[in-house]
């Protein structure tokens, strides 16, 4: 009898042993606190800033064809002329030299101009071609001399940037995308502009050294109504978007894992995460772009430091 007892309660440990093993092994197992988000969407604007200045679209720079001296100066700089309106008279001179004040004043004149330069006879007064503000004007007494501008006029209800494009920069521009522009002397105002035209071929600086620098291209952006502070020869910075994506999906940086070169995130359903493997776009201030892998509303793990596998049961921390 002792013995029989002995054996059913050595069974029962067994059992009950099985039990626990059984129990402890299928057990839930414990959920990972983690941080989550949503991803969401929005519109992405990728762009390139490249540097410029100011001209008009229609403008016209005086020269004489003879070397002239200027004998009266009928206007003012920053006066309105109409087509036709006298500007200045010229009487004809000796042949002189080239001096530093003249060569000077053809630098100031044409400082970020590329309008049509106008010759006119060096004995007689010199009028307007077209309606517009008078930008610089020669000096009573000064000598000038062909070839060298020595007044400009301009329209300046129709302005324009001209910018300088790296070519490392001008596969991603085409005619007809938008851009913002800024002026350094008008910091706080932002012009609204497109591409109208791209330069077929690229140009290079030189220095006075003979050295080459980068290559750059020439694009053209006339600036929509509104620039009446703006002026020929401001510097500006042109913002063209290159680019635009409707409704992008987004999250946080945090949220994007790596293993090797795939990108993947752990996305959260019913407490469980799982194994996403994700392709990203653009990366913007505080998200990055997805493009492959999540649509708007999943919810992603943003929890950087821990440790996760598929199928781990989560659970969502402030």
């Amino acid at each position: 009898m002792e013995k029989q007892a002995r054996t059913v309660l050595l069974g029962t440990a067994v059992l009950l042993s099985c039990m626990l093993a059984w129990a402890w092994s299928s057990r839930p197992a414990l959920a990972v606190p983690v941080q989550v988000t949503g991803a969401t969407t929005q519109d992405i604007y990728n762009s390139i800033s490249v540097p410029g200045t100011v001209e008009s679209e229609s403008s016209a720079s005086y020269t004489p064809d003879q070397t002239a001296v200027v004998r009266a100066v009928l206007t003012n700089v920053g006066e309105s002329v109409e087509k036709g309106q006298a500007l200045f008279t010229l009487a004809l001179a000796d042949d002189m030299k080239l001096d530093a004040s003249s060569l000077q004043s053809m630098i100031d004149t044409l400082s970020g101009d590329s309008g049509k330069t106008v010759t006119v006879e060096a004995n007689g007064t010199v009028a307007a071609q077209e309606k517009g503000t008078v930008l610089s004007l020669p000096a009573v007494g000064q000598t000038v001399y062909p070839g060298v501008a020595c007044a400009q006029v301009a329209d300046l209800s129709r302005l324009r940037a001209r910018v300088n494009i790296p070519e490392s920069y001008i596969g991603q521009v085409a005619s007809g995308m938008n851009a913002n522009v800024t002026a350094t002397a008008v910091p706080d105002e932002v012009y609204g502009g497109y591409v109208q035209s791209v330069a077929p071929v690229a140009v290079r600086a030189v220095s006075l050294t003979g050295d080459k620098g980068a290559a750059s291209i020439e694009a053209v952006l006339p600036l929509q109504s509104g620039a009446e502070k703006l002026r020929p020869g401001y510097t500006v910075t042109a913002k063209i978007f290159t680019d635009k994506r409707k409704d992008a999906v987004v999250i946080p940086y945090a949220a994007v894992r790596q293993q090797g070169e795939q990108e993947y995130v752990f996305v959260v359903e019913n407490g469980v995460a799982h194994r996403r493997d994700i392709k990203t776009g653009y990366m913007l201030e505080t998200v990055t772009e997805v493009r492959e892998g999540l649509t708007a509303n999943d919810v992603v793990v943003i929890s950087p430091e821990v440790a996760l596998a598929d199928d781990d049961s989560v659970e969502a921390t402030a």
